[in-house]
């Protein structure tokens, strides 16, 4: 049975505030005595905690005969003001984005230490992907994404990855290279993303050599190791001097492989 509490604190009320709401949704329209009564919730409290939640629009204030009555939103409105956080979310998420190069500056100066990350669960690999298209979106006309990888086992760990066509696709500006065990998986997947909008180009890992058992995706300044054997789980590293080391790497192998 779904627990209406915990969804009401998944929305980021605080527990009385919670209380508060159930108590008037049960209630209807109500004083603040018959509310404190309801919701084990003191006067005082009440008061201050009723005005905060007509604030952010879940109440309504209602003032009858010198009396203060409040009133919960009904389930559709409770609903249509999910739908506007998220919206507001989505706008606030691209600001942030544009204002990327003003947290750079306020870097500027500052040592820059290594940054290690760790991600476990299918949920917490798609975060990571999730993480680099946002990257990569600040930056379209100078990124390129680098990636070592075996589709096979990834399509196996993640049923339906391929199809999803979330690896990883931005736009026409960005460019990606990758080297790809060699399978018929692999070469499946390099037709998929031949009719991609971005510039891709991939290499071979020549069959008979083992197979990849990590997802391995260098963008910007960060570098992530991902397992894909059993348990999916994740390292990301954010360091220049690691990547720099990383391309080198990559370029050398990518000299002596042959194109899919």
């Amino acid at each position: 049975m779904t627990n209406i509490s915990q969804l009401l604190s998944r929305l980021g009320l605080g527990e009385k505030e919670v209380k508060i709401f159930l108590a008037l949704t049960k209630l209807g329209s109500s004083s603040v005595s018959s509310i404190a009564d309801e919701s084990g919730v003191t006067r005082t409290h009440v008061y201050d905690i009723a005005e905060d939640l007509q604030k952010k629009g879940l109440l309504t204030k209602i003032e009858e005969k010198n009396t203060r009555k409040y009133e919960a939103i009904g389930y559709a409105d409770l609903l249509a003001y999910i739908s506007r956080q998220q919206k507001e979310l989505q706008f606030l998420e691209n600001d942030f984005i544009k204002a990327a190069s003003v947290f750079d500056a306020l870097q500027v100066g500052k040592n820059q230490r290594t940054k290690i990350r760790f991600f476990e669960g299918k949920e917490g690999i798609e975060n990571i992907y999730d993480e680099i298209r946002r990257d990569l979106k600040k930056q379209l006309f100078s990124s390129e994404l680098l990636t070592i990888f075996s589709p096979a086992r990834l399509e196996s760990l993640l049923p339906g990855w391929m199809k999803s066509k979330k690896y990883i696709d931005v736009a026409h500006e960005m460019t990606k290279r990758g080297i790809i065990y060699e399978s018929e998986v692999g070469r499946q997947y390099v037709d998929l993303m031949k009719k991609s909008q971005n510039k891709h180009c991939y290499k071979a890992w020549p069959k008979g050599e083992d197979d990849f058992t990590t997802d391995v995706l260098c963008w910007l300044d960060k570098i992530v190791f991902i397992d894909v054997v059993d348990h999916p789980s994740g390292i990301v590293i954010e360091s220049s001097a690691i990547v720099k080391s990383f391309k080198m790497w990559f370029e050398f192998m990518w000299a002596d492989l042959e194109q899919f």
